[in-house]
């Protein structure tokens, strides 16, 4: 049996805001731009202020993963349908131990929401993981099965109150303000969902009438909607140019009050008694940011007292504003400056992130009791005037925090939506633990999944704020924090082999073990190949190549082969003979070697069909070293004389560009070739002539970052 291993994903469209260099370097993390800073051994990168540059080659297609998949197939079946699945045993859904040093996480989660009338069951939303269900109290998750196979990224749920079967999905990234594709309605509890009239939109919250159970109000990035026909149709009730970011009711049973506020630099807080068709701006006592202005607010209300409203403004470290009067006038409780509890750390040299992260609860029990949420956890207990700092970005609760909810069935349950997954308090929000088995849902980079060549059970993935995580036979482990998105491959070295580190000149054999070098004369590859056969022998390619032979040394030697001076987009070892060796360069050009291991080997240039500009990649067939497949960018060829001429066969398959071709490596004499494109699976066999879709039960949410055998 052979086990294809699969990372689902989609393009990150915007990075977090911080930008403070100087905590990454006093960290010792190793930055090279404001915005950017690369995984650096067991540091706590990425915090604070080490976000992805968009504009840096390393970054520029920096993906996000959703979902990470097993195929067990059997080849001497000739089976035409995949099984894929979400891991072969039940810790692949679990809590990753932590090894690390630094609180870890699971996946993003952008909105949590408890069910109407059942106080075990609870909604958690991810972005890139669409809809979890739990019905346990969050102990365990799983996923709505409708959400698996939709197009954009996930927002908020609505759960009607008269049906748990009817649920209404906001779509778009609430976090990073961007996408959406409106509402979608799902009337079978999440096993399918279909779009309504609302599009073209984030939508970052959905509210439903207490008195009027077929209407709803939708906040967007475009306005505020509302619908009176369950959905059906929806009419923007204020302009459609004003972004909004957060949307509240009155904690009056059966309020008509809704509180909505802007995702502006100098945020606005509006005010609605008809539940959303005519709204008016609140400006008394509103105050906002003079020198550290950023965009974004959020709403704060109690049953305890629903004439307090409390409307906090993210720039400035954070400006508590409350109302007495049920959000007519309000006083400044907090002035923008110190305590920042928007920030990093209580320090103005510290930063933010802006409305990327920031939440806040009022206690249902005590109006005066304030929490909040951005990177660490602050208390107040005299309505926002003083703060008492609970937890700490690096420890206790995962930072970046998108949501602080009180259970409305136990008052002493505090929950965290975060980049970690939820997090359960029952302390006042001193202490925490992950209630997030089951949220499959990390974000894995381009090329930041791996499966090792030679042990089935070794995983390695490098994540967006959950670091990297190692995988064996006993479950997962976090074994670093920060942002990983360094690229990684295995060779083949027996008992699992080695994982290299694409920019650190760094292998590991295990989680917890020790990055050691791997003495490649140039830090860095752009493409890196190993062979079954000779496992001591590694190619690794930058602008020129580079060999070694004895690989399970420690390090290995290298030396230079090429001469070639080109960006090297893809490399291929040849199983059927290790002398063969296919480069293809960023130039319309392969550079095929029949003496890749004599003392000086050669290479003879091709002109390829198209321009590898953007992805590349190779597989011979194992058993013949002149039949030879590549995809490149959106398309896929075929040579059967080692590159000299080449045919076409993209045939049935879609117009996207390819991750990543493989070849099956043992049982060469079928000539078996699959191919991950786009948010889908195919295979050809032989002379062929179409591709089948081999992608049953797999997630299409995202299109995946990288492909394993």
């Amino acid at each position: 049996m052979n086990k294809i291993i699969m990372f689902h994903t989609k393009s990150m469209n915007e990075v977090k805001t911080d930008n403070d260099r100087g905590q990454c370097i006093a960290a010792g993390i190793a930055v090279e731009s404001p915005h950017h800073a690369l995984w650096h051994g067991r540091t706590w990168n990425g915090k604070p202020g080490c976000r992805p540059n968009p504009s840096s080659t390393h970054f520029r297609n920096s993906i996000l993963l959703v979902f990470m998949i097993n195929l067990l197939w059997n080849m001497n079946s000739n089976a035409q349908l995949a099984n894929w699945s979400i891991g072969s045993n039940p810790t692949y859904g679990n809590f990753p131990t932590n090894i690390s040093g630094q609180i870890n996480g699971q996946c993003r989660i952008t909105d949590f929401k408890f069910h109407p009338s059942n106080s075990l069951k609870m909604y958690a939303v991810s972005s890139e993981g669409g809809l979890f269900i739990s019905n346990d109290g969050a102990n365990n998750w799983t996923v709505a099965p409708g959400t698996e196979n939709l197009t954009g990224s996930c927002a908020c749920i609505c759960v009607d109150y008269t049906n748990d079967q009817m649920l209404y999905l906001g779509t778009g990234d609430p976090d990073y303000y961007s996408n959406g594709s409106g509402v979608y309605k799902s009337t079978d509890g999440g096993v399918t969902f279909t779009a309504t009239s609302l599009t073209n939109c984030l939508v970052d919250e959905i509210m439903q009438d207490p008195l009027n159970p077929g209407t709803f109000v939708a906040e967007t990035n475009k306005g505020i909607y509302k619908s009176t026909n369950n959905g059906l149709t929806w009419t923007a009730t204020t302009a459609t140019t004003i972004p909004f970011c957060d949307l509240k009711r009155n904690a009056a049973s059966n309020s008509q009050i809704l509180y909505a506020c802007t995702h502006e630099n100098n945020a606005r807080l509006f005010r609605s008694t008809d539940f959303g068709s005519t709204w008016t701006q609140i400006t008394s006592g509103i105050t906002t940011a003079a020198t550290i202005i950023q965009a974004g607010a959020r709403i704060g209300v109690t049953p305890a007292n629903p004439n307090i409203i409390y409307f906090e403004a993210v720039g400035g470290g954070g400006i508590i504003h409350k109302s007495n009067d049920g959000g007519l006038n309000f006083t400044v409780m907090k002035a923008e400056g110190a305590p920042y509890i928007t920030f990093y750390s209580d320090d103005v040299t510290s930063s933010s992130q802006g409305n990327y992260n920031n939440a806040i609860q009022v206690d249902v029990n005590n109006p005066a009791k304030i929490w909040l949420q951005a990177h660490d956890t602050w208390y107040s207990s005299d309505s926002g005037v003083t703060w008492t700092m609970l937890t700490f970005w690096a420890s206790k609760v995962h930072t970046d925090m998108h949501q602080i909810e009180q259970s409305p069935y136990d008052s002493t349950k505090l929950f965290s939506s975060n980049d970690g997954g939820v997090w359960l308090s029952t302390d006042g929000g001193n202490n925490w633990v992950p209630k997030s088995n089951g949220l499959y849902a990390y974000e894995i980079g381009n090329s930041t999944g791996k499966g090792s060549r030679t042990n089935r059970d070794y995983l390695i993935i490098g994540t967006q704020d959950n670091a990297r995580l190692y995988r064996n036979a006993n479950g997962w482990y976090t074994i670093s924090g920060g942002d990983d998105y360094e690229h990684k491959e295995y060779d083949y070295l027996p008992n699992g082999g080695y994982y290299y580190n694409k920019d650190h000149d760094t292998r590991s054999a295990a989680p917890g073990g020790s990055n050691v070098t791997y003495g490649l004369p140039t830090i860095g590859w752009q493409a890196i190949a190993f062979n079954r056969i000779n496992p001591n022998i590694g190619f690794m390619g930058n602008l020129e190549i580079y060999r070694t032979t004895n690989l399970s040394s420690s390090p290995p030697t290298w030396t230079q082969i090429s001469t070639i001076n080109k960006t090297i987009m893809a490399i291929h070892s040849c199983i059927a003979d290790s002398n063969r060796l296919y480069v293809i360069t960023n130039d319309q050009k392969i550079y095929v070697s029949n003496n890749a291991m004599s003392a000086t080997p050669t290479f003879t240039m091709y002109t390829l069909p198209t321009a590898s500009n953007s992805l590349a990649s190779i597989a011979a067939i194992a058993n013949d070293a002149n039949k030879l497949y590549i995809s490149i960018n959106n398309k896929v060829y075929v040579s059967s004389n080692a590159g000299v001429s080449w045919t076409n066969i993209t045939y049935n398959l879609p117009n996207v560009n390819h991750r990543r071709l493989l070849a099956e490596d043992y049982y060469g004499d079928e000539e078996l070739v699959f191919v991950a494109t786009n948010n889908a699976v195919y295979y050809k066999k032989g002379a062929q002539t179409t591709w089948t879709n081999y992608s049953t039960n797999l997630p299409g949410r995202r299109a995946p970052t990288d492909f394993s055998m």
